[in-house]
């Protein structure tokens, strides 16, 4: 009995993909996929909506080009300002005279209810989780 070739290609393929499974799994394939289990809505948020410009840690970009956002773990206003101003700061955006940091940075936008559901536990998130 002759193999078809269709089939040949098929158990090649599963082959292939099963003995490298074991690379990508310790990696996610998207930096800004979801994170499994339990009590990572906030971190997700972050991920999804934070990330991009202040890093995948809060660790900024300064080192990367285009700078794009200031780190947000280790900074001395997420840990100590009052919640009310940062959620000000997520809900109003920075522009102009109104950034803390040096003109490098871009502006940055608001983020509204629909893009960010719970914005005091995304600061909670931010102001402890993420300083960890």
């Amino acid at each position: 009995m002759k193999a078809k070739p269709g089939l040949m290609a098929l158990g090649m393929f599963i082959a292939a993909t099963a003995s490298s499974a074991w690379v990508m799994a310790d990696e996610p394939r998207y930096k800004t996929a979801p994170v499994a289990g339990e009590h990572q809505n906030f971190r997700n948020l972050y991920k999804l909506r934070c990330s991009t410009c202040h890093g995948e840690n809060g660790e900024g970009t300064d080192h990367d080009w285009p700078r794009t956002g200031p780190a947000l773990k280790g900074n001395p206003f997420v840990q100590r300002a009052p919640a009310a101003a940062i959620i000000s700061v997520i809900r109003m955006g920075r522009t102009g005279e109104q950034r803390l940091y040096h003109e490098s940075y871009p502006n940055m936008p608001a983020f509204g209810a629909e893009a960010v559901f719970d914005v005091d536990g995304l600061v909670n998130f931010l102001q402890n989780d993420l300083q960890k």
